[in-house]
């Protein structure tokens, strides 16, 4: 496990799906629950659907369509935000990410939340989830209009909230988002292996700073 000594930090950057919140609702958003909307309107069958939204996630990846709820629906002329609020019971918090996130807005860093997560499903999640009380600002990629795998993501954080990236962390549990953030100039960066509570996502460690879950950032720090 890396040791990491939070008091050194001005500036603590966090993801939301996948470290914050249990990644499982974006899985099951994405795998089912899309599809299904999809097959409904198109008259298609399921497994049809599902190979639609699979081929069209495959074509967007990385890209700030693939994150635009608004695309979506335009696309396939369906309500993603109506059936989000109607699965809302699936958002949770990862295990023990709120006592972490109670934990770290005590410390003197300010904790700013970096998402790639649509700003209208975002707002639907924090309806079900009190996560954003634990921060002092967050960023939605859809209002900025750059995703976070763009190089030129970070310059523009870090002068819209004054951040001292030689002053900060900042975790994700995307791989290429961390070494995009790295080459921004970013001190500390840390891949988050497990965003899922069912452990059906497990990223390997490798050549990168890695933690299991965002509280073992308090475990290091014990």
């Amino acid at each position: 496990m890396h040791i990491v000594n939070l008091d050194k930090y001005e500036f603590i950057l966090l993801d939301i799906d996948g470290v914050i919140l249990d990644q499982c609702f974006d899985n099951i958003f994405w795998s089912k629950l899309v599809p299904r909307e999809v097959a409904i309107k198109c008259g298609i069958s399921l497994d049809k659907a599902k190979i639609k939204v699979q081929e069209m996630g495959e074509e967007l990846s990385g890209t700030l369509p693939w994150y635009e709820i608004s695309y979506w629906e335009e696309f396939f002329g369906i309500d993603l935000i109506a059936c989000a609020r109607r699965n809302s019971s699936l958002i949770n918090f990862l295990p023990n990410a709120e006592f972490a996130l109670k934990k770290i807005s005590k410390l003197k860093a300010e904790v700013i939340y970096l998402t790639n997560c649509d700003a209208r499903l975002l707002q639907v999640k924090s309806e079900s989830v009190p996560f954003l009380k634990y921060c002092s600002s967050f960023q939605s990629s859809t209002d900025l209009r750059l995703v976070k795998e763009d190089d030129s993501y970070w310059p523009l954080i870090y002068k819209k909230f004054k951040i001292n990236p030689s002053k900060s962390i900042f975790l994700d549990d995307n791989k290429k988002i961390i070494n995009t953030a790295k080459s921004s100039g970013l001190s500390a960066a840390y891949h988050v292996l497990e965003p899922t509570s069912d452990g059906s996502v497990i990223y390997r460690r490798d050549n990168v700073n890695s933690l299991c879950r965002l509280s073992d950032l308090l475990k290091t720090n014990s």
